[in-house]
């Protein structure tokens, strides 16, 4: 299986298409056989979420195989089905409308789930922390789902639709009013830190959606934000758990800003007094690495 998705991962634009779809049952059929819902389903959303070729033909053969891989309702299997169908043209979503039961309930549209599922994040009491011996503090299930939903979805538009209409208009206020509720004003509806801390993350997934669609001014102002918020987020009293998600934020949007990214980690690092989980190590490790480097190519120049 290893096999199977490191071939599908380095070869997808290179592969016949015949062997392309031919390793993707396979897979399917192993984990069908091993009973393995969770590893197929994750086949079929980075099948989506990497733009495979021909990617809702693929699933419509992987869902002949298994069926059951869109048996649960929550967000992630939203999402990719929405994606599907946005995908899907003639017989190959006549096929999948005919599977999937679209008729009588078609998936919802992108904006429209977006929306939804970030106020979800904000709503759902279902939502929250884990301990994590890696991250320290990680998330549980619910909120992951709706994290990688979005992330999903979102990679399916425009960047200019996500920087504009849903990260300006929609993401920020929810970490604006986090911040000024925190500074006292009352008036503000109190938003959870485990909801804060998710926004923070989904801003550095969406930001690498920003890096790959080549808009590196856009991301580097978010960085700039999320730099700012963790260099004083010590002093604040900041809880540990949101600060430890803008680390993992600021990393993930390092790509734009690598120095200022580093420098931020450091004044982080320098100014609290908890352990520092090994994941939040290996970033600052990774990036201090990088920046070596590439003060060492800019000397050859």
């Amino acid at each position: 299986m290893m096999a199977i998705l490191k071939k599908l991962k380095v070869e997808q634009m290179t592969l016949d298409n015949n062997c392309l779809q031919a390793l993707s049952r396979v897979y399917i059929a192993i984990c069908r056989q091993q009973g393995d819902l969770e590893r197929a389903r994750l086949l079929s959303y980075n099948i989506l979420k990497e733009d495979f070729p021909d990617s809702s033909k693929l699933l419509l053969l992987i869902l002949s195989v298994w069926q059951n891989i869109f048996s649960t309702q929550g967000p992630v299997n939203k999402a990719m089905q929405a994606v599907a169908k946005q995908r899907a043209k003639g017989d190959v979503l006549n096929c999948l409308s005919a599977y999937l039961n679209w008729e009588k309930n078609p998936p919802l549209d992108i904006s429209s789930l977006v929306s939804s599922f970030l106020i979800a994040m904000q709503q759902s009491p279902k939502v929250g922390f884990r301990k994590s011996n890696e991250y320290g503090m990680d998330f549980n299930g619910d909120m992951w789902e709706l994290i990688y939903a979005i992330d999903l979805l979102c990679s399916q538009q425009p960047w200019s639709w996500t920087h504009n209409s849903f990260i300006r208009t929609e993401v920020w206020p929810v970490m604006d009013k986090w911040m000024k509720r925190r500074r006292g004003q009352a008036n503000i509806p109190n938003i959870p830190d485990a909801t804060v801390a998710g926004v923070m993350r989904l801003i550095g997934y969406l930001g690498q959606q920003g890096l790959k669609k080549e808009s590196l001014v856009a991301v580097r102002n978010m960085a700039a934000v999320m730099n700012q918020f963790l260099q004083q987020a010590f002093q604040e009293g900041v809880p540990w758990p949101v600060q430890l998600s803008a680390v993992y934020a600021v990393y993930d949007l390092a790509p734009s800003n690598p120095k200022g990214a580093l420098e931020t980690l450091h004044v982080w690092k320098t100014s609290v007094t908890e352990p520092i989980p090994p994941e939040a190590s290996n970033c600052i490790k990774e990036l201090e690495t990088f920046c070596e480097r590439l003060n060492s190519e800019v000397k050859n120049l």
